[in-house]
Order: C-alpha cells, then structure tokens, then sequence
C-alpha cells in the first residue's frame, strides 16, 4: 500500500515542479498559468478543488451518522454547476480577459472602483479570512487520514501534507496546481465511481439487500431527512440542497473560469463538469453508507473511509485509494493556498501600497505569503477543533454569500454600485459569522440568511447611491415633434 501510496506521490510532485518551465514569469503565468487551458484541465481541476477533503472524510461521515439524507446535496450541486459552467463561467472569462482581471478581486475592482483599490482590499480580506479555516479543514482530513490507514501521528501527517503541496505549488505556481489537479481528480473520479459498485453489488448483495441492511440498523438511515420533522427537517433539506448553489463566488472555482482559453473550453468543459458532480457526489455518500453496515461502531465517523479502505482492500487497491483521498486534500488545499497568496501578496499588498514591484520581487512576495499561510492553517488544524465537514461548511457558506450574489449582478445588471458591493461584501461575511454562532444554525445553514442578507442589501444601497443619468434630448426629433 506505502509503496503505491509514494509513487503517487512522487508524480504529483515531479508534476508540480516540472510545470514551471511551461509558465512566463510573470504575475498572469503564476497565477493563471497564462489563461491558456483546455476543457479538460478546466472541468477537472474546478471539480478538483471543489470537491476537495470533505468528500472522502466530511461527507462520508455525515452520510455515516445521517443516512441517505445528505444526499440533498446532489441536487443542489447540480444546480450550482449550471450556474457556474453556463451562466457564470462564460461571461467571467470574456470580462477577465478583456479587463485583464487575475482574480475575483481585481475582477470587482476594475469594474467597479477605477484607480481606487478598496474593493480590492476587503475582497482578498475576505478570502483570506475563509480560506484558512478551509485550508485548515483540508490538513485535518489529511492527517485523519493518515492515522486511519496506516497509523501514523496525526500532527506529524497534516504538517507534512502541508509542507509536501506547499512545496510544488511554490515552483510551478498555478499551473502546477492545475496540472496536478487533473492528475488527482482523474483518480478521484475512477475510486468513486468503482468503489461503490463493487462494494454494492459484490460484497453487500446488491442495491434492494444494502438498503435492506441499512435500514435494519436503523430507519432513520433511509428517511429522506434523517427523521427530523417541522421546522429541523425542512433546515436539513435546505441545509444541504443551498450548499451545492453556493458555488456561484467560490474565488478558486472562479479562477478556473478566469484561466479558460475560450469560450470553447467552457463549452466542452460543462459536459465533464456535470458527469463530475454526479458520480462524486452519489460516491461519496454511498461510501458512508457503505462503512455503516461494514465498520457498525466508529468513535469518529470521519475516519470511515479510510478504515474501510484499510480493512477492505487488497494493499495495491488501498494504495490507490489512499491515493484518491490526498488527491482530494491536495488539489483543494493547493488551490485555496495560491487563491489566499494572490489575493494578499498581489491584490492586498497593491492594494495598499503604491509601491510597483519587478516580476521577480512579486513572485518572491507571492511564495513568502505561501509558506505563511500554509504555517497558520497548519496552527488551526493542529488545534483540532471543529470536525472537517464544519469547517467547510462554514468556509463555503461565507465566501458564497459575500461574493456570489455581487458577481451574478454584476456580470448581467448594471444595477451594482461600489457602495452596494462593499456593503454586500460584509453582509454576507458578517451574517454568515454571526448565524453560526447562534441556536438557529441548528434549525438553517448560515449560508441561506447570509446571502439573502446580501441580496437585500446589495440592492437597496446601490439603488440608494446610484447616480442619476442625464437623458440625452435629440434636438431633430423635439423639431419634428413641434
């Protein structure tokens, strides 16, 4: 299984650093790879990095203690992806290039802010803020996963996972973490796609006996919203089903759209995108249900998977599939990781300053904020406080509600004003804080009032400081008219 498990390893890695010779040395060749992948880099790797640790660790235990009810989160994501890959993607990727936005920030900026940079400044805040608890929840699934399998030290495995994709996305920067991406998401696809078949259909007795089982543990495993009523069961289906429409605003999602090489790219990508999100998605929840009949009694059900691996597989087969599991971590944590570096050391710091900087100055900027950032998301996941699939739900639901209702409009209405945008940035960060905090998250994921928040406010302050536009009278025609 190790042996397996390193060679992997090591091609990730060889990828990484090989990538870059293929990028220009320049802010746009380190952070968007120079705008020139294709359709399959494109879908892979934004599903990559979507679908990161949570899907093996987060979601497979929260199918592990809720039964089929997670799977509300399939329609949602469904819905999310045809946002993002045709009503989102294409127009970003036109207005990115035309603009010459590098990022979600700069994006907003230029639209919205001229030579002022505030915009610019509370954005990359904002992703930074969210991205470490994310890139936090990232490490503790790699570390988890690592005691599960093969027992080794949890802290020592999460500092190492963060040391071993900080390492690659330094060289290469985002094109190593593209790249890669595709590597370890065509692993991820193949595992979840496999595993639960076989599993199913050769080992439990097939589709009508697994549920059978699951539902003689307990009934609440096949109950569509895991038993709760009222009030508690309509939190949990809109829970789960907003998670998946939160996708519209994820800056490292968006990125992938930024980077496309054309229109063509997004096209053809939306076809794999949407197979991606079915078969990942259904697998992942599967895998859960799966080590609830298999492995009964789990003090932490987000080590399901990787004991189930563990005691299951053949050593080369659970080789690939602790493989599958890193690929998720990594692709996801490099991404975030260069996402939150670009955002401070490139939109922050020229925000801030007006300093001009060389192409070799901002790049060793850009890699000192990498190894930072990667030392304080390993400080929170050393801490081990909240479980994996809590730190994402809270990440997701922050930079969702902040970001994702300010980019539709902006991208189709000429309604926003920098002022509604601003506000509609800390209205969704602020909500977003404040709900998790409170009795109702219980009862509502905080995404939901955070983006309504953001909605409202969004349009009742930029409809407040629109300026009024002087209508042009046509002389000839008031003439003819007399």
């Amino acid at each position: 299984m190790l042996t397996v498990f390193f060679i992997y390893l090591a091609a990730v890695f060889l990828i990484g650093v090989l990538s870059e010779k293929f990028i220009s040395k320049s802010e746009e060749g380190f952070y968007l790879g120079d705008r020139n992948f294709g359709p399959w880099a494109t879908a892979i790797s934004a599903g990559a990095t979507d679908t990161s640790g949570w899907i093996f660790i987060g979601a497979a235990g929260a199918a592990y203690i809720s039964g089929i009810s997670t799977m509300w989160m399939l329609p949602g994501f469904i819905i999310g992806y045809l946002l993002n890959w045709f009503v989102v993607g294409p127009r970003l990727r036109r207005e990115g290039k035309d603009l010459g936005a590098l990022s979600l920030p700069d994006y907003f900026s230029i639209k919205l802010d001229g030579s002022k940079k505030t915009l610019k400044i509370i954005s990359s805040v904002v992703i930074v803020i969210f991205f470490v608890a994310s890139m936090a929840s990232q490490l503790t699934a790699a570390g988890k996963t690592l005691d599960a399998t093969i027992s080794f030290d949890y802290n020592i495995g999460l500092i190492l996972s963060a040391a071993f994709v900080i390492g690659y996305a330094i060289f290469g920067g985002y094109r190593a973490v593209v790249l890669t991406d595709l590597t370890q998401g065509i692993v991820m696809l193949t595992v979840l796609l496999l595993f639960p078949i076989y599993m199913i259909f050769f080992q439990l007795g097939g589709p009508a006996n697994f549920f059978g089982t699951l539902q003689s543990i307990d009934p609440l495993l096949v109950s569509s919203v895991g038993g709760a009523t009222g009030a508690a069961g309509f939190g949990v289906f809109i829970g789960l089903f907003a998670f998946g429409i939160g996708e519209p605003g994820q800056p490292h999602i968006m990125q992938r759209f930024l980077s496309a090489r054309d229109d063509k790219t997004i096209s053809q990508g939306s076809f794999i995108a949407m197979f991606w999100v079915i078969v990942v998605m259904t697998g992942s929840n599967l895998l859960g249900l799966i080590g609830r009949i298999m492995i009964p009694a789990l003090d932490d059900p987000e080590y399901v998977f990787p004991m189930l691996t563990a005691d299951t597989m053949s050593p080369i087969i659970a080789g690939i599939v602790l493989a599958a599991i890193f690929a998720a971590i990594q692709s996801t944590f490099s991404s975030q990781i260069m996402v939150a570096t670009q955002s401070f050391a490139s939109d922050f710091l020229k925000g801030i300053t007006k300093k001009t900087y060389t192409n070799k100055q901002s790049m060793f900027i850009s890699r000192i904020t990498m190894v930072i950032l990667g030392v304080i998301a390993t400080g929170i996941a050393l801490l081990n406080i909240q479980s994996v699939f809590a730190l994402v739900l809270y990440a997701w639901a922050g930079l969702a509600a902040s970001f994702g209702p300010l980019l539709i409009f902006l991208l189709y209405t000429n309604l926003v004003t920098k002022e509604g945008a601003l506000a509609s940035i800390f209205t969704g960060t602020i909500v977003t804080i404040i709900w998790i905090n409170t009795p109702w998250v219980a009862y509502l994921y905080e995404l939901v009032p955070a983006a309504i928040a953001s909605v409202a406010v969004l349009l009742i302050v930029s409809k407040l400081t629109k300026k009024k536009r002087s209508i042009p009278v046509d002389s000839k025609k008031m003439k003819e008219a007399e």
